[in-house]
């Protein structure tokens, strides 16, 4: 593939100085990004939108104040609702299974390229992104089981102190919360960088998550910067485009038909534009601590990405 100027040099960036390199980034790639992700959003949300209509408030059964339910109506009402559920049920497994894991090989592969300065298209992320898709999902699958298994030994030893103990138990118990609330917080900032190291170094899920623990090993406090300042800018766009959407659909009746629809539109272009701020900004803090801890300079960091990037 011919490369292309690089966008930003390579060198180790403040927290602002991030910040203002995924912004850069972000301009710079504009339609490429939006492209990247419109692939596997966009049929997503329409596919969401309809099942919603479908199966939505209309195929409730519809009773007026004070009757009761006949049990005709009440067969209706249970077939309505596990039939909701099931829909529900396969729409979050299709997100977790399916959207995000592709949009997010796609789209770190994009900005790593943009970034290193090769050229990028979402045909070739996206074909990339599929050699990467299971290990992505399988590394989503350990990362749950670590929380569930946090989570579980935390519930039974509050369980536990508050039994034992009483009083002094329960107190004991909301240490315990708070000590695992910090200790989740410093975990979440030690992981962060698994999936970029991941896609980009094709490692293995559990070599992933070993990566990601080495290269933020003494950075947790810019690792938790960068994370709460990318959280709090993409919740601020997603506030201000959110009320100009909420705005936009006053005139066509916020209940309307038409009002709905401009809505799910809206939201859906709202998730488009604020979706790359985090994926961007992760994988370049992931190239930031690379330089950091292992001095790399950008031809042979670019070189070892894109050999990460061949395997499969």
């Amino acid at each position: 593939m011919q490369s292309a100027p690089p966008e930003v040099r390579l060198r180790p960036l403040r927290v602002t100085e991030l910040l203002d390199t995924v912004f850069t980034l972000y301009r710079r790639n504009f339609l490429l990004f939006l492209a990247v992700i419109a692939v596997v959003q966009v049929p997503y949300q329409v596919v969401s939108f309809l099942v919603t209509a479908i199966v939505g408030p209309a195929g409730a059964p519809k009773l007026t104040a004070g009757q009761r339910l006949t049990s005709a109506q009440l067969h209706s009402e249970i077939h309505f609702l596990v039939g909701t559920g099931v829909v529900l049920v396969v729409l979050l497994v299709l997100t977790a299974a399916v959207v995000v894991p592709l949009q997010t090989a796609a789209f770190t592969k994009a900005v790593a390229d943009r970034f290193l300065g090769r050229v990028a298209s979402p045909t070739a992320c996206y074909r990339f992104a599929v050699r990467r898709w299971a290990q992505l999902v399988l590394l989503g699958l350990m990362i749950l089981g670590l929380v569930a298994g946090a989570v579980l030994v935390v519930i039974l030893v509050v369980v536990v102190l508050s039994a034992v103990l009483k009083a002094v138990g329960v107190l004991l118990s909301v240490l315990v919360s708070l000590a695992a609330l910090v200790g989740g917080v410093i975990a979440y900032a030690r992981l962060s960088i698994a999936t970029p190291a991941l896609v980009l170094e094709g490692l293995s899920p559990a070599a992933a998550i070993r990566r990601s623990w080495d290269l933020t090993s003494e950075q947790v406090g810019r690792a938790f910067g960068v994370i709460l300042s990318l959280a709090i800018v993409e919740a601020l766009i997603g506030i201000v485009l959110g009320t100009l959407v909420g705005v936009l659909s006053v005139p066509f009746g916020i209940s309307s038909p038409l009002g709905l629809a401009v809505r799910d539109l809206g939201q859906l272009v709202v998730s488009l534009l604020e979706a790359p701020i985090l994926a961007t900004g992760l994988t370049l803090f992931y190239f930031d601590l690379r330089v950091r801890k292992e001095a790399f300079d950008l031809e042979l960091l670019a070189r070892q990405v894109l050999e990460g990037s061949s395997e499969g």
